[in-house]
């Protein structure tokens, strides 16, 4: 793949430009730290631009009322992304090390998602008669109306760009807004895909769909969030951040909708499969090279079972292949850059303090000369306060603690925690694991071989995790605003 071949522009009304200031920045490949590509480097006045074609096509045009053609547009999307699912899949690999053998979740399965939210375009009851009353002498009728909220302002993070960005812009783009998506620095090339697809190969309306591109992800962020023109800001990343979206967000009283990450718990009951669970726990905590947020990254283990899931764990996680993502047999790709990999060995040296022992890896691995590796981590008798079980990784490791009690104790140490993303039970017995998921704070929770992820599935979390929901009839909604119009009973 040639840098050559890889757009990298802001795409604003409908156009591809540079940025304003004629600067751009390189996007850098973090399993071998060469150069992909360059990105426009954008500024508030970038940012102005943008908000202005999304809010001159949201008003101006009857893109929020015409559902069919919206579905339309959305249908000729689909298609042209998958045709185009390899160029993605090399993009993906190039700028955010995804290892290719998750591919198909990350791309394959968001483009079949589709399907549900072009349906929704037109099949979702956009209006609603309800009983006609009297009150105050006078009859009348009221019909319920589900309209869009406007521009709508999308912030998506480095771990997953090409599965987040499909969601908000597709998300905003079925229930009648325009979309200024705004990609991570570190992962730009995603997004100018997309956009050079819906220019080349749909009819989506010039200034519906826009991106923008900047390396100090904070000035285009602030620029975004002060401009009132915004109606609704959806954004995937670090609760600080999101905290700050929020705040800002308040002056003009504009919607947010946030998904934070988490500190997932894996709950291992006595009465578990134990062949089953271990490999779960390794799958629910490695994939993705553990960059996800919603992975189990604290198992919660019984005393009685403690030590064979312990050395089951070890086994396990030592053979977890890691290298380069490019090769189909790896699991654990690269970590995305220098930073990341400071702070997650900074995090294991404080956790062997705290008295946790590293069985396996806590080190950082070479692949070609390149130390951008984080080796897959498994630390035991890790305290349920301890800071690597309360803080993010977002890094390959597995923290185990221990439990002696009842499942109420499991509960209890899991949603020891402020957030509250996901979560996973594993047992064999149906009922106990359902007693446990009502319990669990938690936005998802999965039982045994199963996982949350599904176009019409809602997800979101709970505590510091966010607030509202992507996906299903409930993230269709989170996109829409409610009006109540009363006529006179006729």
């Amino acid at each position: 793949m040639s840098s050559n071949d890889l757009e990298g522009r802001l795409f604003i009304d409908g156009e591809f430009r540079e940025a304003k200031s004629g600067k751009r920045y390189d996007v850098y490949n973090p399993a071998t730290d060469e150069v992909v590509a360059q990105a426009a480097d954008a500024g508030p006045e970038d940012v102005g631009d943008a908000v202005a074609a999304a809010r001159r096509t949201y008003d101006e045009t009857d893109w929020g009322a015409d559902h069919k053609f919206r579905r339309h547009c959305l249908e000729q999307f689909q298609a042209a992304m998958r045709e185009e699912r390899d160029a993605f899949s090399d993009i993906l690999t190039a700028e955010s090390g995804v290892p290719k053998a998750i591919h198909s979740t990350h791309i394959d399965f968001m483009i079949d998602g589709m399907d549900f939210w072009n349906d929704l375009t037109t099949s979702f009851e956009w209006e609603r008669q309800l009983p006609p009353v009297e009150v105050l002498g006078m009859g009348s009728n009221h019909s319920v109306r589900y309209q869009p909220h406007g521009v709508v302002g999308a912030i998506t993070p480095w771990n997953a760009p090409f599965m987040t960005a499909i969601w908000k812009v597709t998300h905003a783009m079925s229930t009648g807004n325009t979309v200024i998506l705004k990609s991570a620095p570190d992962t730009p090339l995603t997004a100018a895909k997309m956009a050079q697809i819906a220019a080349e190969k749909t009819d989506i309306p010039a200034g519906v769909f826009n991106t923008l591109s900047a390396e100090d992800k904070g000035i285009v962020g602030d620029a975004m969030t002060a401009d009132q023109r915004i109606d609704l800001y959806h954004f995937t990343g670090s609760p600080g951040v999101g905290q700050r979206i929020m705040e800002r967000a308040a002056n003009g009283i504009r919607k947010v909708v946030l998904e934070l990450g988490g500190k997932s718990a894996n709950i291992i009951l006595p009465d578990a499969d134990l062949d089953q669970a271990c490999g779960l726990a390794t799958m629910m905590c490695m994939t993705s090279s553990g960059q996800g947020c919603a992975l189990g990254t604290r198992a919660i283990v019984h005393a009685d079972i403690y030590d064979d899931v312990v050395a089951r764990l070890q086994a396990i996680i030592s053979m977890v292949p890691w290298g380069d993502p490019t090769d189909l047999g790896t699991v654990v790709g690269p970590i995305i850059r220098e930073e990341q990999r400071v702070r997650m060995e900074g995090m294991v040296a404080r956790a062997r303090e705290a008295g946790g022992k590293v069985l396996v890896g806590g080190e950082r691995g070479e692949v070609n000369g390149k130390a951008n590796w984080y080796k897959p981590t498994l630390i035991v008798d890790v305290a349920p306060d301890a800071e690597i079980a309360q803080t993010e990784v977002f890094g390959p490791v597995l923290s185990v603690i221990r439990y002696d009690g009842d499942d109420d104790e499991a509960v209890r140490i899991a949603n020891n925690t402020r957030y509250g993303l996901s979560s996973y039970i594993q047992s064999t017995d149906p009922e106990r694991a359902e007693r446990i998921a009502r319990k669990l704070r938690a936005g998802t929770v999965n039982v045994g071989p199963s996982f949350f992820l599904g176009a019409d599935a809602p997800f979101g979390g709970w505590g510091i995790s966010g607030i509202g929901v992507e996906h299903g009839i409930e993230g269709f909604r989170e996109y829409l605003q409610v009006k109540t119009v009363c006529t006179p009973v006729q």
